[in-house]
C-alpha cells in the first residue's frame, strides 16, 4: 500500500531539522550498507559517531514521535515501532539504484521486522533537479517527488531507487515501520475499513450502525494485530 502523508512535519518542526543537519556530519552512504546496497548508493549519510549527541538525539526523538502519532500513518500502517531515521543528502550527480531494503534491522539491541519505508522529504521540490524517488509497482513505476515536509510510505520489499541529483541539493529522511499486523492485504483491509468508519461517524456517529461498525473494526484489530 502507497500512502501519501500530507505535512507530516511543521515549519517549525522543519527548522530545528535544517539547524540539526547543518551541524551534522556526512559520510559516504555506501559505507554504511552491506555489500550488494553499496554497489548502487551513492549518497552522503549523517554519521552519528561524529556527530553530537545532543545535535542529533532530540531530532530523532521528535521524528520518532511525530510518525507514531500520525493519524494517517496510525489508520494505514498500525505501526508497532518507528526505525531511528537515516538523515541523508544528495548533490549534484549522486543517486540510489534500484534495491530493496532489509526485511529485519537492529533496533535498541532488537531484531525488528520492516514492514513499510517512509521517506520524509526535507527540501523543496524546486531546490533540486531530479532526484525522484522511483517505486516498482505492479502496473509499472510511480516517481515521487513532494513538498518540503510530506512523506510518502511505502512497502519495504518494494524495488525502488533514487534518480539522479542534476542540479541542487535534496535532503530527505528515510526510516521503516514495524506494523501491528505483518499481513498487508489485512493492513489494507484495516486501512479502508477505519475510512469507512470515520466517514460513517461523521454523518451518524450516534447509531446503531455506527457501533456495530466500531465494534466489528476492534474485533479485527484484536484477531489479527501482534503485540
Amino acid at each position: 500500500m502507497f500512502l501519501r502523508v500530507p505535512k507530516l512535519l511543521s515549519e517549525e518542526q522543519l527548522a530545528t531539522i535544517d539547524a540539526a543537519l547543518d551541524q551534522a556530519v556526512f559520510v559516504d552512504g555506501a559505507d554504511t550498507s552491506g555489500p550488494v546496497a553499496s554497489q548502487v548508493k551513492n549518497n552522503l549519510q549523517l554519521d552519528r559517531g561524529q556527530t553530537a549527541a545532543d545535535v542529533i538525539d532530540p531530532v530523532d526523538r521528535m521524528f520518532a514521535e511525530t510518525v507514531m502519532s500520525n493519524i494517517v500513518i496510525r489508520g494505514g500502517v498500525m505501526p508497532r515501532k518507528v526505525i531511528r531515521a537515516r538523515w541523508a543528502k544528495y548533490t549534484e550527480g549522486m543517486s540510489y539504484g534500484p534495491h530493496t531494503d532489509n526485511p529485519l534491522m537492529m533496533e535498541g539491541g532488537l531484531a525488528l521486522r520492516t514492514d513499510a519505508s517512509i521517506t520524509v522529504f526535507l527540501s523543496e521540490p524546486e531546490d533540486y533537479e531530479g532526484g525522484e524517488l522511483l517505486i516498482q509497482g505492479d502496473i509499472g513505476e510511480t516517481r515521487v517527488k513532494l513538498a518540503r515536509g510530506d512523506a510518502v510510505i511505502y512497502p519495504t520489499g518494494a524495488i525502488h531507487a533514487v534518480a539522479e541529483v542534476t542540479g541542487g541539493e535534496r535532503r530527505v529522511a528515510v526510516s521503516w515501520l514495524q506494523s501491528m499486523v505483518a499481513d498487508p492485504y489485512k493492513r489494507q483491509l484495516l486501512y479502508e475499513f477505519d475510512l469507512a468508519l470515520r466517514g460513517i461517524n461523521e454523518k451518524m456517529a450516534d447509531s446503531t450502525e455506527a457501533r456495530v461498525l466500531l465494534k466489528t473494526y476492534g474485533n479485527l484489530i484484536r484477531l489479527w494485530s501482534e503485540i
